[in-house]
């Protein structure tokens, strides 16, 4: 039920959705039933205006099966790459994390408004109970809105003096799940001056296994991108005695090496489900530990307050809290060593183990180094490479059927925004507001400490053991007679500590009973790497707009303006000591120095920190202030003439400051047909985050070393200015009967062009720089492979900002096997040029008892191109088109060339039945081409030996040459007189994603994995 205000008020009420929309030029037809909120209040309607505006009301939704924030924004055709899945290689707390990302060219470069006003950047947190319409513009709108808006703003509009009650839930389920469900509630109720509405929400997603589908249980011979090599089945140096004074490299710390003992064999490898890479390595598929949909729950309460202080001002308040949890987020039993506690740089020989261990009796019978002439000389052994946990699993932290180590993801939402509208006696109006926005985020990433591990293979493993160290001059407790005494513990580091692999149900040939780690052990070596990040900001708005006495042949000059003010603040909360940057290095106790620096113990000066794969975050506070002030002019030059002029300046803390301009208009050439465009500058600001110097440590998954994930560092630059682009666009509207008087026809056809500079992010991808400085094809090889085997150029301009395992390049000898980590920059970087055509076709008409419409969304991007990168003077890459592509250097930044929605839509009484068709063209895997296109055949080929061979592995050409993805829905509504009743089959025929040589075998920033779903809903209003 819905409440009419007075026309009068209908369009202050509509003004009031505007709060913090500057250029806010008043229609003055009180009788318009719709005006545009979004981009400018120019008199039209949502569709046929000056700017290019999508709308989506809340019944379009209801006639799609009431889509979520992530399959709502998928269905987009403007839209690029979108997170929300349970992708944990692009970061477990994305899940269900929604950015709109239109264009393709960024989710920071689109605004995100909550009734006008700016929100957060994630799409789940609206409620849609609560909504009565969804509108995009997609052009560049940082002189309306400020930063963050040059790709567009999507605006979500709640309802609007609602009486009544209203509650819905819903049932999803496809294979391998729990289900899904929904469950609103909304109400309203009011006088002739007030009204007050309130909504809540619940959604739940249960958890599917990856095993449970086919593109995420490839074998390694389809898809080798899950398997490491970096695993508890290692290969072991045998050492002779220690050094009375440890040096930096491997050999001056553990001693020389005896030889090479393997702690597996090719069956016993293959009996765990590895690969046989090596005589040191034994591949793990790490995938089975993971979930494609993992356990979350959203929880969202809005309310909102309108009412009339006097007959020309009205008062608003809207408030909005969002809760995202996901209890566990599952990944890899552990993280593998990509640096650890050993003096020596790098992956390698990073932990040693003495004989003294009461494990290495059984490893060296198992292997035969028990028989060997130098057996005797032996005092420790140390892995080449290593992973505490892989193929048997990791259950001290697991829940349930799981069986590795969980994330915990938490974040919460407030939004409160409050103001005043209305019109003076001159008929100015004015529009004031003031809007709080709160995030708190508790994010935990476990992961082992170093000297932890280092500590527990020399018997001083645990939360209670406090043995004497006799040596201090050497890292690590020295008092062998303490060694696994009391509440001090050994680690059994080797295969015989573990009975199988769980998730597949696979024996462990190796596996000693009573050899296995007690789970109070496992659990002291690990760091929950917890933290809470808190980010605020306040804005005031404050707008002025009327009418001119200055008459053009159309009609009045209308005007806007206004000013705007923003304080952004950002902590962060870390109590680990491990975690917060107060164990910089991987000892306690140990201080970071030059490599050169006569001190120089294994630390570098980037603290790196205790952990074998993640880094620190050292907790911070930043703050930033923005204000700005803005003005628009409407001229109506002639009655099918108008023309809007905008301008905005801002500035920044920084001394940083942007001003940008945006002229539009559209001509109606005939009563059917018009045209329309914009040209205007944009700008995206420094965030408040952003310090210069602040060093991250993180890890990225590197092509060239067979997609295995090492250490990646970013520094980030001093002088830092903001972004700038360049965003202009033109269209053209037919609107007409259709073949007969009672068929209406409606055609628009955009074209848009996109061009930013000096964005702000990474200078240049780690995959970029790896690529360049590891050049060489081995001996033998005419091109460079994606296997590891690739040399390095030792005298590369970027060889500086490689970490190579034991700390030095040798030309001819080093390969891509032999790094742990890159070191990047973050500044301003490489822009983007992107242009393309949209098109909507609407077609509506009368049939048998009811009524059809058709419809066509489409958008054709016709270029996208990266423009030079440049780091430290050096040209890793002029520049190129990366359209229809992976862009995997980008994090999967995929390019599809054309996205099309086909709806057909039938209503006849209380009926309504929907048929979608949804396409999106595949992209390529550049990392697989040559430069001519031609496929780079010899990256194909999996490293190891086919299983129970030694013959090598053929190509593989899974998710190489991408596939173009075309699915069916089908929708059904069924108005009843006590309720309305729903039903959706999406992905009628069962169509798999397609295939991507990533983790999970599929991109899930433009597919889905949930397969064939059918959904029932029930709505019932009160």
């Amino acid at each position: 039920m819905k409440k009419n205000f007075p026309a009068k008020r209908k369009t202050l009420a509509l003004a009031v959705m505007l709060a913090g929309t500057p250029l806010a030029v008043m229609a003055q037809d009180a009788d318009i039933e719709e005006i545009i909120v979004t981009g400018s209040l120019i008199r039209g309607t949502p569709v046929d205006t000056a700017l290019p505006v999508e709308v989506f009301t809340a019944a379009d939704l209801r006639e799609t099966g009431d889509p979520s924030a992530l399959e709502f924004v998928k269905s987009l055709t403007s839209s690029g790459p979108t997170t929300g899945e349970a992708y944990y290689f692009s970061g477990s707390g994305l899940t269900s994390n929604v950015g709109f990302n239109l264009r393709g060219i960024g989710a920071d470069k689109t605004l995100t408004l909550f009734n006008g006003r700016r929100m957060f950047e994630n799409a789940s947190v609206v409620p849609s109970s609560a909504i009565e319409r969804i509108e995009i513009l997609k052009d560049g709108a940082a002189v309306t809105y400020g930063a963050d808006a040059t790709g567009g703003v999507v605006n979500f509009i709640t309802r609007q003096n609602y009486e009544g009650f209203e509650l819905a839930s819903s049932y999803k389920t496809y294979r391998g799940t729990d289900g899904e469900w929904n469950m609103s509630a909304v109400g309203g109720f009011g006088s002739d001056t007030t009204n007050v509405m309130f909504a809540g929400e619940w959604s739940h997603r249960s958890e599917v296994d990856t095993g449970d589908r086919d593109f995420g249980d490839e074998p390694y011979s389809v898809n080798p991108a899950p398997f490491s090599t970096l695993t508890n089945l290692a290969g072991w140096v045998p050492r002779s005695t220690l050094p009375a004074e440890p040096d930096n490299t491997a050999d001056g710390e553990w001693g020389s090496p005896l030889g090479l003992v393997s702690d597996f064999t090719q069956p016993s490898c293959e009996a765990v489900g590895g690969v046989y890479v090596g005589s040191f390595s034994c591949a793990y598929n790490y995938i089975p530990y993971y979930n494609v949909v993992e356990e979350n729950d959203f929880y969202r309460l809005y309310g909102q307050l309108t009412t009339e202080v006097t007959d020309s001002m009205d008062f608003y308040v809207r408030a909005a809290f969002a809760r995202n949890y996901s209890p566990h987020q599952y990944g890899s039993p552990s993280q593998p060593v990509i640096r650890g506690a050993a003096q020596a740089t790098g992956a390698t020989y990073q932990l040693y183990v003495p004989t003294a261990n009461p494990y290495v009796a059984d490893f060296a019978e198992r292997t035969g180094w028990a028989d060997s002439s130098l057996a005797g000389f032996a005092q420790g052994f140390t892995p080449i490479t290593y992973r505490a946990f892989a193929h048997g699993g990791n259950d001290t932290f697991a829940e349930g059927d799981s069986h590795s180590t969980p994330n915990v993801n938490d974040t919460r939402y407030w939004h409160v925004t409050t103001g005043f509208t209305g019109e003076f006696d001159n008929e100015i109006t004015y529009d004031v507001g003031l809007t709080y926005n709160q995030f708190n985020s508790y994010n935990s990433s476990p992961d082992i400490a170093a000297y932890r591990l280092q500590e527990a293979v020399m018997g001083f493993g645990g939360p209670n053991c406090n043995a004497e160290d006799l040596d201090p001059a050497r890292f690590g407790t020295q008092n062998p007679a303490a060694a696994g005494v009391g509440d001090c513990m050994w680690y059994n580091p080797f295969a015989s500590n573990f009975s199988g692999q769980p998730v597949l149900g696979l024996s462990n040939p190796s596996h000693v009973p009573g050899s296995e780690n007690p789970h109070v052990l496992n659990e002291w070596l690990f760091s929950e790497r917890a933290s809470e990040t808190i980010n605020w900001n306040v804005t005031f708005d404050a707008v002025l707009s009327g009418v001119t006495p200055l008459a053009l042949p159309g009609g009045n000059v209308a005007w806007g303006a206004g000013v705007q003010w923003r304080d952004t603040r950002n902590r962060q909360s870390v109590g680990d000591p491990l975690y917060n940057g107060m164990t910089p290095c991987a000892w306690p106790g140990q201080d970071p120095a030059s490599p050169d620096d006569p001190n120089y113990t294994g630390c570098t000066p980037d603290e790196p920190g205790p952990f074998f794969f993640f880094g620190t975050n050292v907790p911070d506070a930043t703050q930033q202030d923005q204000s700005s002030y803005f003005g628009e002019v409407t001229l109506p030059l002639l009655e099918s003439v108008h023309m809007t002029a905008a301008v905005r300046h801002e500035a920044f803390t920084g001394d940083l400051d942007a001003t940008v301009y945006k002229v539009s208009g559209k001509w109606d050439a005939t009563e059917n047909f018009a045209l329309r465009g914009s040209y205007g500058t944009n700008y995206q600001a420094p965030g408040a985050g952003i310090i210069p110097g602040e060093v991250n440590n993180g890890v990225n998954s590197y092509t060239i070393a067979a997609g295995n994930w090492r250490g990646a560092s970013t520094v980030t630059e001093s002088g830092i200015e903001p972004e700038t682009a360049t965003v202009w666009s033109t269209g053209a509207i037919w609107q007409s009967r259709g073949f007969a008087d009672d068929h209406d026809l409606r055609i628009i056809v955009d074209y848009f062009d996109i061009e930013t500079e000096d964005e702000l992010g990474g200078l240049a991808s780690a995959n970029d720089i790896a690529g360049a400085v590891f050049s060489i094809p081995p001996a033998g090889e005419t091109s460079v492979p994606n296997n590891g085997t690739a040399l390095a150029d030792c005298s590369h301009p970027l060889v500086n900002r490689v970490t190579f395992n034991g700390g030095a390049c040798v030309q001819g000898v080093t390969s891509a096997n032999d790094f742990a980590n890159i070191t990047t920059a973050f500044g301003n970087g490489p822009g983007q040029h992107t242009a393309g055509f949209d098109l909507s076709v609407d077609y509506s008409f009368p049939a048998f008892a009811g009524d059809m419409r058709l419809g066509l969304t489409a958008t054709k991007v016709e270029t996208f191109d990266f423009t030079e990168t440049t780091l430290d003077g050096y040209v890793l890459d002029p520049g190129q088109d990366r359209l229809g592509v992976l862009n995997f250097a980008t994090i999967a930044n995929a390019a599809p060339e054309l996205r099309a929605n086909v709806n057909a839509n039938y209503a006849q009484g209380d009926h309504n039945l929907r048929l979608v068709l949804n396409y999106v063209s595949g992209v390529d895997d550049e990392r697989y081409f040559n430069d001519d296109g031609s496929i780079n055949t010899a990256a194909l080929i999996p490293t190891g030996f086919q299983p129970g061979t030694d013959q090598p592995f053929e190509p593989s050409f899974y998710g190489v040459r991408g596939d173009d993805w075309l699915a069916a829905d089908l929708h059904y509504l069924w108005h009843l007189p006590w309720a309305t009743v729903g039903a959706s089959i999406v992905n009628l025929t069962d169509e798999r994603p397609p295939e991507s040589r990533q983790e999970m075998g599929y991109d899930p920033r433009i597919g889905s994995p949930l397969g064939r779903q059918f959904e029932l809903s029930l709505r019932k209003e009160f």
